[in-house]
Parts: C-alpha cells; sequence; structure tokens
C-alpha cells in the first residue's frame, strides 16, 4: 500500500538492529517529523495499538527476523 512503510522483506533497519533496539523502536514509534523517518508517515507507540503487550511485541520483533 502506498504511503504505509517500508517493505520488510531483508530491510537494512532490521538487520542493523538488536532485538531489544527493534522492541524500543516499536515501544517508542517514530514521528513523520523525525529526520530518521524517511516517508514521512507517523509510526504510532506500539504500532498504534496500546493493548500490545511487551511479549506481543517481542512476538513481533521474532517474526521480523524471519523476513531476513
Amino acid at each position: 500500500m502506498p504511503r504505509r512503510g517500508k517493505n520488510l522483506h531483508g530491510d537494512e533497519f532490521i538487520r542493523s538492529k538488536t532485538n531489544d533496539e527493534l522492541v524500543k523502536f516499536i515501544q517508542t514509534g517514530r514521528p513523520a517529523w523525525d529526520p530518521a523517518n524517511t516517508r514521512g508517515v507517523d509510526m504510532p507507540p506500539r504500532g498504534g495499538d496500546p493493548t500490545l503487550s511487551d511479549q506481543d511485541i517481542h512476538n513481533i520483533v521474532a517474526y521480523l527476523r524471519t523476513l531476513q
């Protein structure tokens, strides 16, 4: 879908981060105005779902690793 984020397959950002760094990134998010945001699209904390537990986020990171 246009303007909804990057392709996660073989992503350099994911490969360059530790699991703990990715968990923190998902927990914190990244606003569109952040200079490191190359898409100009808000990534809200916890993907916009405040009900995601820390374990859910660790599971997401484990899944992201399978895409690399």
